[in-house]
């Protein structure tokens, strides 16, 4: 416990409250067993039971904000609302995440004087920025990081694209290789895990904000062509539909594949190591959008369960071919459902050998506490 001379009140800033509770909930606990405040800055939603996950006396400031808006005029009242939030709060170190507090908090930070970092986790949609907007982007980027005191990168990609680009400095980046970690005794493979079930019905289990570029479409149409080649299979999904984003799928999409048989429908979770607890379930992420360390397949790999994803940054980290998963081409139905066909033929005794691979793999690269102790370098503590 720090002692009331040396606690200070550390702010987080997100696009979400539930990608703040979800990726950085770990490290926001780590600091309330410290003795240090916890302040949480991002647009409201109706997330209550994953909000009750956190320790009582963190803190959520509701803002507004245009999420999606490439117009950065239409930021401004954001970055004001920012300004009147951190001169109240007077944070000792602010952590930034996504493009718009990224953009818009560090400059608000570096405006009144407060030490605050950034993460830049994958390039995300703005990856497909083209001409004029990328320029803005990027400069906008320029301007705002290089005020940071530190960058954080979840692969190396982007930990490239950041230093080609002049983004920020070699001295500011700070690569997190097991990208921001996963609770190793939270998502631990039930004692059953080792139950000769594997030679049940494998369940293939897509867990991702549901949107065109997580591979949605690829998944549903892999799914249907491996039922009609007689296999017996189910297909799930579990995660939230995002409707400001404007790729979201909508729940009317989602409902006529669980009509006609295809998929399964597990709507949304603060506990997701339950979903997971099934020895049959093989997490399946056919995404093309620009990763930064997807912390789905980190999960999966703490829980055990074998792993088909794209061969892209931040995917390609969650599996060792043919050791506890399989690496597919994005875009690609064709080289998914040969994957999902590769699984099928596998021997339960196989099956069983990519599952412990996967907890391996978690076990020497995922663990929170290395990504804990990081933040608390940062911070000085």
């Amino acid at each position: 416990m720090t002692d009331s001379k040396n606690r200070k009140k550390i702010l987080f800033c997100d696009n979400t409250l539930w990608g703040l509770v979800n990726f950085r909930g770990e490290v926001m606990k780590a600091f309330v067993q410290k003795g240090h405040e916890v302040v949480l800055v991002a647009p409201e939603e109706d997330l209550q039971d994953m909000f009750a996950c956190l320790p009582e006396n963190v803190r959520f400031i509701p803002i507004e904000m245009k999420r999606c808006s490439q117009n950065p005029l239409s930021d401004l009242p954001y970055m004001k609302r920012l300004y009147h939030i951190y001169r109240k709060e007077k944070p000792d170190y602010i952590f930034h995440y996504t493009i718009k507090p990224n953009i818009y908090g560090m400059l608000t930070a570096a405006m009144l004087g407060i030490k605050a970092s950034a993460m830049v986790a994958g390039l995300g949609s703005s990856s497909s920025f083209k001409g004029i907007k990328f320029k803005l982007l990027l400069g906008l980027l320029k301007v705002s990081l290089s005020r940071c005191h530190h960058v954080f990168s979840l692969n190396r990609e982007t930990c490239d694209f950041l230093l080609k680009s002049k983004i920020c400095t070699p001295e500011q980046l700070i690569w997190l290789k097991g990208g921001e970690g996963v609770n190793l005794e939270r998502f631990t493979p039930p004692a059953d895990s080792n139950d000769i079930k594997k030679s049940g019905i494998p369940i293939f289990l897509m867990v991702a904000r549901i949107l065109k570029e997580k591979g949605y479409y690829e998944f549903i149409e892999a799914a249907r062509l491996l039922k009609e080649k007689g296999y017996e299979a189910r297909f799930a999904l579990l995660g939230p539909i995002d409707g400001s984003n404007p790729s979201h799928i909508t729940l009317e999409e989602i409902e006529e594949q669980v009509s006609a048989g295809i998929l399964e429908y597990w709507g949304t979770t603060s506990k997701v190591e339950e979903s997971l607890s099934d020895p049959n379930i093989v997490v399946v992420l056919p995404s093309f959008y620009a990763e930064g360390l997807n912390r789905s397949l980190m999960e999966a790999c703490a829980m055990a369960r074998p792993i088909i994803t794209t061969d892209i940054p931040g995917c390609r980290e969650c599996v060792r071919d043919g050791e506890n998963g399989f690496l597919i081409e994005p875009k690609s139905v064709d080289s998914l459902l040969n994957a999902l066909e590769k699984y099928m033929a596998l021997k339960p005794e196989e099956r069983m050998r990519f599952s412990r691979n996967s907890r391996k793999l978690a076990e020497n690269h995922f663990d929170i506490h290395k990504v804990i102790d990081e933040y608390f370098e940062i911070i000085g503590d």
